[in-house]
């Protein structure tokens, strides 16, 4: 393969004696500029979330050396635009490609195949970048904790929209809510965003020309190849996706879970329109119960809904208040706020015990006043973790595992939920188990041979 300004062979010698220094004005078609600290990344997964990815670390700082994808089709564009080196299987990268000449690894895979490749690549001691959600279990999510501080990488999961959660700390900080009394977060995903609802597994289909069924499976049990599964589609089914919390969840609860210095949940109980079996429900409502934090010193019930379905407009806001297809609304004593999706700017929507007008508007105001620009908010989520890797700071990031692993658990709890309608699943945290068996069992990750996850 021909590479656009250097050979793969002169680059990665020449690289690995450099340290981060690259010298050359153009590396697999990557601009950079003499003396240019470019983090040096492999990356897995290349299409869709992975494409922006790409994308957005190489404006960052960051340049890719290497590109991992199960579709042909993906890496061939990879590999006409930059020249770099692809595989088809992330464990054969990591084998093959020389651990001094790269950095860091970025996972874009779907949902089951993440902490397996993240943690392959820790284990290399390599910092890591993985989309959200963070993982499809809670074991694996406490493995990627124990990960983090076992090889003292950087890390960072991938709900780019985290900046935004310091507007809250701002507002927390003026006492704007007064005492939280409820939240509400809310996504329009999974209903005709995917197919939910699935009782049985896909039919069989004849595999694309190229494509590894095998490495996209990962730890996955073994079944017939379907394009009912991928892509994108895989959000819908159990054994690969999180459904629209791990979609959607991930970015809009992010701010209250921040903020309110929220853990695991007391308890979780789900109201569906049928359980979950292969498919995530067509429709869903969740309440997470939480425990006294230092924020709310009583406790605090969180209430997803999803699949177009919405909270009810606090009292004293707009009649024509229109809450959008994704949000968050935090209720207070002497103000409650409404969010969109991503960590966007909060406002003030209602004030308790009063119809909306003039003293809401001011509130609103006085809101908008605390949050103008600049703000700790102005910062990209992928710079942090490029700049955080260059320097080694394992606490520079936001959003890493030691916070995100915690944020995906308490989110999937709410998974469980959904298998078992109607039920209240409380958590001891102590034994890490429910008081349900059958959805203790579901806080365990899947494990296929030559894909099993471990530090």
């Amino acid at each position: 393969m021909k590479n656009q300004g250097t050979t793969r062979r002169s680059f990665l010698t020449s690289s690995a004696m450099a340290g981060f220094f690259i010298s050359a004005s153009s590396i697999y078609g990557q601009a950079v500029k003499a003396g240019d600290d470019k983090l040096r990344i492999l990356k897995v997964g290349s299409g869709g979330m992975g494409n922006a990815d790409f994308n957005s670390l190489m404006g960052n700082g960051g340049i890719i050396t290497a590109v991992c994808d199960v579709n042909p089709h993906e890496l061939e564009g990879k590999a006409k635009k930059f020249g770099i080196p692809t595989f088809s299987d992330y464990r054969k990268m990591l084998d093959k490609i020389n651990p001094s000449t790269y950095d860091a690894v970025c996972v874009s895979t779907a949902d089951h195949t993440h902490a397996t490749i993240a943690l392959a690549a820790m284990r290399l001691k390599k910092h890591v970048y993985v989309q959200k959600p963070l993982a499809h279990s809670y074991e694996e999510c406490e493995m990627l904790i124990a990960a983090a501080k076992k090889y003292g990488v950087v890390t960072q999961m991938g709900n780019q929209g985290h900046p935004g959660v310091y507007r809250y700390e701002r507002l927390l900080e003026k006492n704007f809510w007064g005492d939280i009394l409820a939240v509400h977060s809310w996504t329009d995903r999974a209903k005709g965003w995917w197919p939910q609802g699935m009782t049985g597994p896909a039919k069989e289909e004849k595999m694309p020309n190229g494509y590894n069924w095998d490495a996209w499976l990962g730890p996955a049990k073994m079944r017939p190849y379907s394009s009912a599964y991928t892509p994108f589609k895989w959000r819908g089914w159990c054994d690969f996706g999180c459904g629209a919390i791990g979609d959607m969840a991930v970015h809009n609860f992010d701010p209250a879970f921040w903020v309110l210095q929220l853990d695991l949940p007391l308890s979780v109980r789900a109201w569906v329109d049928s359980p979950a079996k292969f498919g995530f429900p067509l429709i869903s409502t969740i309440d997470f119960n939480f425990g006294p934090t230092p924020v709310c010193k009583n406790g605090v019930n969180v209430y997803w809904y999803e699949s177009k379905l919405l909270p009810k407009p606090p009292a004293g806001a707009h009649q024509k208040l229109d809450v959008g297809g994704n949000g968050l609304i935090i209720e207070g004593s002497k103000a409650t706020t409404l969010g969109g999706s991503h960590a966007s700017k909060p406002r003030c929507i209602a004030l308790p015990g009063k119809q909306f007008g003039p003293e809401t508007k001011e509130m609103e105001k006085f809101g908008n006043d605390l949050l103008k620009d600049p703000g700790k908010w102005q910062y990209n989520h992928y710079r942090e973790w490029v700049d955080a890797c260059k320097a080694g700071d394992t606490k520079k990031c936001g959003s890493r595992f030691e916070y995100a692993a915690k944020l995906t658990e308490a989110l999937l709890f709410g998974c469980i939920a959904q298998h078992f309608p109607n039920e209240t699943l409380y958590w001891d945290n102590a034994k890490q188990e429910f008081n349900k068996p059958e959805a203790t069992v579901m806080l365990r990750g899947s494990k296929r041979k030559d894909f099993e996850p471990f530090v």
